[in-house]
């Protein structure tokens, strides 16, 4: 399991008006990097999204997106394809939703220590990517 960090404070307001943008990038980058430092295979890749993350007008967008940047680019050789569904329909968007749920109490809160602690020990939260990256 991956998480993907966006820490909104550190982002300028212009950059956050357009939120389809910012998924869209930030997705490319982590992906990117889980790619590039051996995470994830070099395969073709099936992206079960939450169609509450896209816009009906650009649903494609984020498939031609990373198979242009990443794909074509030379990250990986593998394809990307990009799906969206209702995640009341949808059990891996369902069980996502409550890891993230999970992750986002443990940062507002504190609270879950042992639990993602025990997600890292057997290996299951292999890697959080933040964005923007802290130097």
């Amino acid at each position: 399991m991956y998480y993907i960090r966006i820490k909104n404070c550190k982002l300028s307001d212009d950059f956050c008006k357009n939120t389809a943008r910012v998924f869209n990038y930030v997705m490319c980058l982590a992906l990117q990097y889980l790619i590039k430092n051996n995470f994830l295979e070099q395969e073709d890749f099936y992206l079960q999204l939450d169609e509450r993350n896209e816009k009906t007008e650009t649903k494609h967008f984020l498939e031609n997106y990373l198979n242009t940047e990443l794909a074509l680019g030379g990250t990986t050789r593998g394809k990307f394809t990009v799906n969206y569904f209702d995640s009341s329909n949808n059990k891996f968007i369902q069980v996502a939703d409550v890891f993230s749920n999970l992750f986002y109490s443990h940062l507002l809160t504190g609270a879950y220590n042992d639990e993602i602690q025990l997600l890292k020990d057997n290996d299951i939260l292999k890697f959080i990517f933040v964005f923007p990256p802290e130097y």
